[in-house]
């Protein structure tokens, strides 16, 4: 699995190399005229306050479960002070939980798979949130050959002054999280076997699936940069707008409450104790989001998620579309005649 992750990684180095090799070559080589625009606004610290996301799809490899579902989010930003998360994602149906669809399929004990489900709550607060000056790359198009049926339209860039707000954060939050779990990988992971009350182990004939969840809290980093600028261009280009909301995070799991349910084959219960469950993990990710009152978002993770030992290993991909925001001003000013 990590080949696959690190071949893929070349592969995307490679294509973006390549495409940004190409993009410099047509601005350098295209006589371009000198672009003059207005600066329509350039405002980082407006941004929308209230951000609502319907996730449409999410897609999480697990190393215990691999899921793909939707899910639901909403981000507030309090001031300049601090901002708050709220998450829950759940798979579409039983086939999309695919351990949880092998239990439906195999399974030869008593117990009965539940449905994965993912939840969390974080709040961020803003350590430093200052704004600075940089230089922002916009992409131009303008069709260089003329003819009805014929004409290319060529990519072009050009890099305008603007300013960004960088906002470094210290993260704090909660997590829960369950799934079901193939207990026969498991066992034959860590190399333990599990005991029934009448002192006998489950037999290796046995399909062996049950189910787990873990309550716990995570600290971490942050950083967000975020752009809110548009640019009027003379009469050859359109309006040109960044306003893009970019977070890099990274956080560090603790989970003490990992449960397991005991096994039940023929009404007997075999405990899981022997079962080494993980407290802790990690994960790093990124998120991007438009300053826009109906746009959609993006975001990845991979890490170790705290659980089962050796089975924590995780790579999640997820949508938002459509995102609602809001300035939340519903106060009207009014005048005396």
């Amino acid at each position: 699995m990590v080949k696959r992750i690190l071949i893929s990684i070349s592969i995307f180095s490679v294509f973006y190399v390549t495409t940004e090799a190409q993009a410099q070559n047509v601005n350098l080589n295209t006589n371009a005229k000198t672009l003059t625009y207005e600066e329509v606004y350039d405002t980082p610290n407006d941004i929308n306050k209230l951000f609502l996301h319907l996730q449409p799809m999410y897609g999480e490899l697990f190393t215990t479960n691999v899921t793909v579902g939707w899910g639901i989010k909403a981000h507030y930003y309090w001031k300049n002070l601090a901002d708050f998360e709220a998450h829950v994602r759940t798979p579409y149906a039983r086939t999309f939980d695919l351990t949880r669809d092998a239990a439906f399929k195999n399974s030869t004990v008593d117990n009965e798979a539940k449905p994965f489900a993912y939840y969390e709550l974080l709040g961020t607060y803003h350590i430093k949130d200052v704004e600075e000056d940089t230089e922002t790359k916009f992409i131009l198009y303008s069709k260089r050959y003329k003819g009805d049926k014929w004409a290319v339209t060529v990519p072009l860039h050009t890099i305008i002054p603007t300013k960004v707000r960088k906002i470094y954060g210290a993260r704090f939050g909660g997590m829960a999280y369950k799934t079901s779990v193939d207990f026969n990988r498991i066992m034959d992971k860590q190399g333990v076997t599990l005991i029934g009350d009448e002192g006998g182990e489950i037999g290796p004939e046995e399909s062996v699936y049950g189910n787990m969840s873990t309550v716990g809290f995570f600290i971490g980093t942050s950083m967000t940069l975020i752009k809110n600028v548009a640019v009027q261009p003379d009469k050859v280009y359109g309006t040109l707008v960044n306003d893009l909301i970019f977070t890099t995070f990274f956080d560090i799991n603790f989970t003490p409450m990992v449960t397991i349910d005991d096994i039940y084959n023929d009404g007997v219960r075999f405990s899981s104790e022997p079962i080494q469950k993980s407290v802790l993990g990690f994960r790093a990710g990124i998120e991007g989001k438009f300053n826009r009152k109906f746009s959609w978002a993006y975001g990845g993770e991979i890490g170790y998620r705290p659980g089962l030992k050796q089975s924590g290993f995780f790579v999640l991909m997820k949508i938002s579309f459509p995102v609602f925001a809001s300035q939340l001003r519903y106060q009207v000013e009014s005048f005396g005649k």
